[in-house]
């Protein structure tokens, strides 16, 4: 409790209670009966009649102050859209920033765009941006200025450079937004602008540094009055065909898929997702690892339908969408246990047969997510020893489901309800999580209280109930110069959301401080500063043991030449007692006091070559321990269609001790062994990205990673947490190597429709080595005499709309099947 009011006295001290009221500008938006070319041109009689919305000021770098260009945006509306129509005003149009990037790409350009908030509730918000060049930007926005860049809506847009600046004009079908069933429409709404050469970011409303949340930061939009939220119905059926190679068992196989993703709105709020039989070909490759933790490796998600409008499925962070059409259960055993020439089909991942998911809010702020995903029996196909095939279930039919509740309050307040379930029939298997999060704001949208409790229950046929819970708790102070956080969280031993979700480890209780200043005012050589002390504690659970004390230092500063450098230090005094690292309960490795620091830089992007870079250290001298890793990644921006960027990464750590493996011995005890290692991990890659036009794109990606341990010397692992030499002397030496190639040509030959021809190259191996390799490029050369897959594939999405055919006319710009006009811009 002492704790707590010294927290308070301090945040306190330093603000003021008093609510602070948010100027808003006020637009009005202009009704128009006649029709309206999307041509960059703004020249038809409604947009001299509207309102103009102009003044614009810095949100970046001198937030608050006059931009240094004016802009003048107006909206006008009819019975199918919101039109936007922008004279960006520069002077110097041959000095506009004009790099063509693929969409949700802002690259090094000019850019101008709007973010509505058709609920003016500051919650959920719909960003439509384009660049100088016409490339497309949009993602969805909450309170916490979370932007989802997978959210991909189909609207229309054109720019054109004018004597005295840029053009933009932008048509938002209603089928692409959300907004409430009323007669009359009043909207959050705010423009922004980036003039590239200035590194200046302006808004039409302010966006005070100082204050969390940007959506409630908004201006409104009124005028817009009865409008229908239309029928939100459409679908992108898709047709996929592939041929893959293996040359270890140098066969060719061949494939293709027929699927389709339909979008229905239920109601004006409320969006129904569904995928048939999916095909994510065309996702990029995971940068595949070898851990050499207790901990399962975390992926991040690549698939389209489970990174787009996902926002409210993150609620209590119980949802890892990689669970579903995972690695199946049985591939690694079929892997082992048969030879390759043994081995007819054992494929790594579960068929996902459908997914869908249903969200949207009403009126009342009242926000529901639905989902739910199925994947089928996976089998594999081998040979038993005398030649006979066998068909082995390698994982069951599994149904996952999700459903959240997340009620909005006052000031970007909200609370959630939430539970997943996944259901595996066949084994009588069922996994639950279900809880409650919360997050809290006064009135002065200066503190904020919150925090979350989740309940885990599996159930099994042959086993009792196993309930796990988890909790948490945050104070904080996230508006101001300085700010504050003290947090909590318990973890019990039994608790496992890992079904669906992802936790690395349970059975732990921690809570910390963390003290924050930011100077968001230019001061001297610098333009901003964001610094930070921290100290978290964190125990086991069960028995309560203590486990680790982190004491720490982070620090961002922004130079008037725009040059970022960042610098984190970390200290943990007394040691790390790792329950986790010996594997085995009732066991920790004790490791002594260490300290590490870590440096980054990243020059200003508008040099067309540069140069981020990654040092640090990490050292615990009592052990002998020394780690230390650089990262390279220049940049070069060959023209402005044309993007390069290679990256190496070394990490090399010496004198390292972890575990190796455990066994019983002859008295049934249990014998774990360590090792000290030395550790390499050499990774590089190269990304080239080609864009021919705001339409159609090439993008490269190849990247090799190299992990070598070479063990020097073994011990046994005390009950103290302690390690004792000892005679062991098999060879645990390894190599892992992972080399990938992606390439994928991509074309929108209409809106929402695209052709991808895709080719990828996949090589993985991990064997022991008597001998371990020291020169890079022969380590290469035999990565490549490791089994080879090369897969070529095409994939063909076409968009189809329900307002589209309801209309019956096809207007310029507008037609979903005009292929002869996306060929003509490919073209030129």
């Amino acid at each position: 409790m002492r704790r707590l009011l010294f927290f308070f006295f301090l945040c306190n001290f330093s603000v003021s209670l008093e609510a602070q009221s948010l100027q808003r500008k006020s637009l009005t938006a202009l009704r128009t009966s006649s029709p309206i070319e999307i041509d960059g041109i703004l020249n038809e009689d409604a947009w001299h009649f509207a309102a103009t919305a102009t003044n614009f000021v810095q949100r970046e770098p001198l937030n608050g102050r006059p931009a240094s260009l004016d802009t003048r945006v107006k909206i006008l509306y009819d019975d199918q859209a919101v039109y936007v129509g922008a004279h960006i005003l520069d002077p110097k149009p041959d000095s506009l920033w004009t790099e063509l990037k693929s969409r949700d790409n802002f690259g090094m350009a000019d850019y101008f765009g709007v973010v509505m908030d058709p609920y003016n509730d500051g919650l959920n918000g719909f960003a439509f941006f384009v660049s100088v060049r016409n490339v497309q930007i949009d993602y969805k926005t909450d309170g916490q200025d979370n932007e989802d860049y997978d959210w991909d809506a189909v609207w229309i847009s054109e720019t054109r450079i004018a004597e005295d600046g840029w053009i933009a004009e932008i048509k938002i079908p209603y089928s692409a937004i959300r907004f409430p069933k009323t007669e009359i429409q009043e909207w959050g709404i705010n423009f922004q602008r980036n003039i590239q050469r200035f590194r200046e970011i302006t808004s039409w409303n302010l966006i005070d540094s100082k204050i969390s949340g940007n959506l409630h930061q908004s201006g409104q939009l009124i005028g817009i009055e009865q409008i229908t939220p239309p029928l939100r119905l459409s679908g992108t059926p898709y047709f996929s065909a592939i041929t893959e190679h293996n040359s270890e068992s140098g066969k060719w196989n061949h494939g293709y898929n027929i699927g389709m993703d339909i979008k229905a709105g239920l109601s004006e709020s409320f969006t129904l997702d569904v995928t048939l039989i999916p095909d994510f070909g065309q996702v990029e490759s995971d940068d595949k690892i070898y851990s050499l933790s207790p901990y399962e490796v975390f992926y991040e998600e690549k698939r389209p339908f489970f990174t787009e409008g996902t926002e409210l499925f993150s609620k209590g962070d119980i949802f890892y969408s990689r669970r579903v059409g995972s690695t199946a259960e049985g591939y690694q055993r079929f892997q082992q246990d048969y030879e390759p020439d043994q081995i007819i089909d054992n494929p790594e991942h579960e068929q996902l047969i459908n997914a869908f998911k249903l969200s949207g809010k009403t009126n009342r702020g009242l926000g529901i997510g639905v989902f739910n995903a199925m994947t089928a029996n996976t089998w594999a196909k081998v040979k038993d020893s005398t030649g006979k095939e066998q068909r082995i279930l390698s994982a069951p039919f599994t149904n996952y489901n999700m459903f959240v509740f997340d009620q909005a309050l006052w000031k970007n307040s909200s609370i959630s309800f939430y539970n997943t379930n996944v259901y595996r029939p066949d084994e009588k298997y069922s996994a639950n999580v279900s809880g409650t999060e919360f997050r809290l704001r006064d009135k002065s949208n200066n503190y904020e209280t919150s925090g979350n409790i989740n309940i885990s229950q599996h159930y099994s046929q042959d086993n009792r109930p196993n309930i796990g819970e988890y909790a948490q708790l945050r104070l904080e102070k996230v508006s101001g110069n300085f700010l504050a956080e003290t947090w909590f969280k318990y973890i019990s031993d039994d608790y496992d959301p890992n079904d669906m979700g992802y936790l690395n480890r349970n059975n732990e209780i921690g809570n910390g401080y963390n003290f924050k200043y930011n100077i968001y005012e230019p001061f001297g050589k610098f333009l901003s500063l964001q610094s930070g002390i921290f100290i978290n504690h964190y125990y086991l659970n069960v028995p309560r043991k203590f486990s680790y004390l982190d004491v720490g230092f982070d620090g961002v500063i922004r130079t008037k030449n725009q040059f970022y450098a960042g610098l984190n230090i970390n200290f943990r005094p007394l040691g790390h007692h790792d329950y986790f690292e010996p594997r085995v309960p009732g066991h920790h490795y004790f490791t002594n006091p260490s300290f590490s620091i870590n440096y980054w830089g990243s020059p200003d992007y508008r040099k067309k070559f540069l140069v981020d870079y990654t040092i640090g250290i990490w050292h615990i001298p009592k052990q002998k321990l020394f780690n230390w890793w650089f990262k390279l990644e220049p940049r070069w921006r060959v023209s402005n269609n044309f993007l390069v960027i290679p990256s190496v990464y070394v990490d090399y750590s010496m004198n390292n001790i972890g575990y190796v493996l455990d066994s019983l011995n002859t008295s049934a005890s249990r014998s774990i062994i360590f090792g000290r290692r030395d550790i390499l991990d050499f990774t590089t890659s190269i990304e080239a990205d080609y864009v021919f036009s705001p339409d159609a794109s090439l993008a490269f990606r190849a990247r090799h990673y190299w992990l070598q341990v070479d063990y020097l010397s073994f011990y046994d692992l005390q009950s103290d947490g302690n390690i004792n030499h000892n005679n062991y002397n098999k060879n645990e030496d390894f190599v892992v190597n992972a080399f990938n190639i992606d390439m994928v040509f991509k074309w929108n030959f209409a809106p929402g429709s695209e052709l991808l021809l895709i080719w990828k190259n996949a090589i993985y191996s991990n064997e022991k080595r008597q001998k371990l390799e020291q020169d890079y490029w022969q380590n290469l050369s035999n990565t490549f005499d490791a089994p080879i897959s090369n897969s070529f594939s095409i994939k063909l999405l076409y968009y189809l709309d329900w307002q589209y055919f309801k209309s019956g006319a096809r207007k310029k710009g507008e037609g979903f099947g005009s292929l002869g006009h996306s060929i003509r811009n490919l073209i030129t």
